[in-house]
């Protein structure tokens, strides 16, 4: 009886070859390609191609985003001015901010409308990237203007995010209701507040109510969710460096500006009439 051997040790003759046959047998089986396993990095997107959103467009998605701050900002700065012959500095402090809130307040419906969409992405991120591993920030990337006009885009800001805090990936979580609550309900006062600075459209205290309102839950909501960011130590895998220059100046904005926005309000009441963005400042009749 021919020799056997256990399976994947040897080659295992048939019962009904001839020597030459079987050495024929052994022969190819020798001389015929082996097949090797994958490479455990083969398939692996780099973090470009992860980060990336699909885009044929001309110009970084940063470029967009400074040109929207700088003219709408620039805008207010200026029909204020021509409007009053005056450059209050509280009038452009919160001037400032509001355009900045307008734009996050969409990318927060964005959180809510794309929840999905942000949590495949940031799975995608962990599964390709591993764990905690900042992807290249999206703001970076190319963007059509057509993208820049659409909530899946926006959603990206929390796909990338949540890798300093998953509480974005996770609709139970009070950072992920928090921004949203912010996102739906201030965008409409923030628009009033900044044009109501200028223009007549409310009268001081009534815009001073609409303002403090707004302005207290920005302020009580972002300490909270500091509170809470620290408190359960979400900063635990996230490198130093991006928590002290992503995290904590993100959120200081939201405190200081909203105080600052509180103060003025105040006046607004108080005082019965715009004073306080309108009057005091630089004249700048001789320039307009």
């Amino acid at each position: 009886m021919p020799k056997t051997y256990p399976p994947g040790l040897g080659h295992t003759p048939k019962q009904s070859e001839t020597p030459k046959a079987r050495a024929a047998s052994i022969k190819r089986s020798a001389t015929s390609p082996k097949r090797t396993p994958k490479s455990a990095s083969a398939g692996k997107k780099s973090l470009q191609e992860v980060a990336a959103p699909p885009s044929g467009g001309l110009l970084p998605c940063m470029v967009y985003v400074v040109l929207y701050h700088a003219s709408a900002a620039g805008a207010l700065v200026y029909w204020h001015a021509h409007e009053h012959r005056v450059l209050n500095g509280w009038h452009v402090l919160l001037a400032v901010f509001c355009v900045i809130n307008a734009w996050i307040c969409i990318c927060e419906i964005a959180l809510l409308v794309c929840n999905a969409e942000i949590k495949r992405q940031h799975a995608e991120y962990a599964s390709t990237l591993g764990p905690h591993v900042m992807p290249s920030v999206f703001l970076f990337d190319r963007v059509t203007v057509f993208e820049l006009f659409t909530l899946r885009f926006w959603s990206l800001m929390w796909s990338q995010y949540g890798v300093l805090d998953p509480s974005y990936t996770d609709t139970t979580t009070f950072g992920f209701c928090v921004d949203i609550g912010n996102g739906v309900t201030t965008l409409v006062p923030t628009v009033l507040f900044a044009v109501g600075m200028t223009f007549d459209i409310l009268p001081a205290r009534v815009l001073g109510m609409l303002g403090l309102v707004k302005f207290w839950q920005e302020f009580y909501g972002t300490c909270i969710y500091f509170f809470q960011y620290f408190f359960n130590r979400r900063y635990d895998h996230s490198p130093l460096k991006l928590v002290l220059g992503v995290v904590v100046p993100a959120n200081v904005i939201w405190m200081a500006c909203p105080a600052v926005g509180m103060w003025v309000c105040q006046r607004l009441i108080l005082d019965g009439t715009f004073e306080v963005v309108r009057g005091s400042g630089l004249d700048v009749t001789a320039w307009l």
